[in-house]
């Protein structure tokens, strides 16, 4: 189920507590992709950085 689904779900049935925690999650999950994209990119970078000076 994607988040908007999920949203959707917990509108129709009124479930306000479970539709904060469906934020929170969210954020949470968005939080810790952009974090790991981040260090993919400075992994990729210091790749690089080491290949050159080999």
């Amino acid at each position: 189920m994607d988040w908007e689904s999920a949203k959707n779900h917990c509108k129709a049935r009124n479930w306000d507590w479970s539709l904060d925690l469906i934020n929170k999650a969210q954020k949470e999950m968005e939080e810790l992709e952009d974090k790991v994209k981040k260090l993919e990119d400075q992994q990729k970078a210091q790749r690089l950085y080491n290949a050159c000076n080999y």
